[in-house]
């Protein structure tokens, strides 16, 4: 898993905060232009996108609270942290300390611990499979939806469109 994918919020993720923060700003109320805001831990830092790091906040209040210009919005900032810290100690029963702080911080080295290793196996078996993209069979279809921008691929093997990344079948022959 890449920092890019532990900082991110999933879809799951992300419907459950839309959901519980009522679909609206949890500072101003407003339901216009959300963003899901890190909170403890900020992505810049490594902070994970998980329910317990997130809240919803329009465009508006997100910007002060990550980039404040100025007194008074660096005031505001820090109002707007601890409404968001409270909120989210409230909703999801969290004890702000170092030890909950640890586990949304992004480590390159434990980050495989964390994973399903049966999943880092199937990615595996996926990268070792041959495929059709490496076929001398397949051909670049150029008559096919002449109006789309994806190309599509030939197999004159087996007489059918596929797409270059379909399982090599057995008369599998590379370049």
């Amino acid at each position: 898993m890449s920092r890019k994918d532990w900082t991110e919020y999933d879809r799951e993720t992300r419907k459950y905060i839309k959901k519980r923060d009522n679909n609206k700003c949890i500072i101003c109320g407003n339901n216009n232009n959300l963003q899901i805001m890190h909170i403890w831990l900020n992505r810049s830092h490594g902070g994970k996108g998980c329910k317990e790091n997130g809240v919803l906040g329009c465009i508006k209040c997100h910007s002060i609270l990550d980039n404040p210009i100025g007194i008074e919005q660096n005031n505001q900032s820090k109002i707007y942290m601890e409404i968001c810290k409270n909120y989210l100690i409230e909703k999801e029963h969290i004890t702000p300390n170092e030890e909950f702080i640890e586990t949304l911080k992004y480590h390159k080295n434990s980050i495989i611990i964390n994973t399903d290793i049966d999943k880092i196996k199937e990615i595996q078996q996926y990268k070792k499979k041959q495929r059709c993209k490496n076929c001398i069979h397949l051909v670049k279809n150029k008559y096919a939806n002449m109006n789309s921008s994806i190309c599509s691929y030939y197999c004159k093997y087996r007489h059918m469109l596929i797409h270059k990344t379909t399982e090599a079948c057995k008369s599998f022959k590379s370049n």
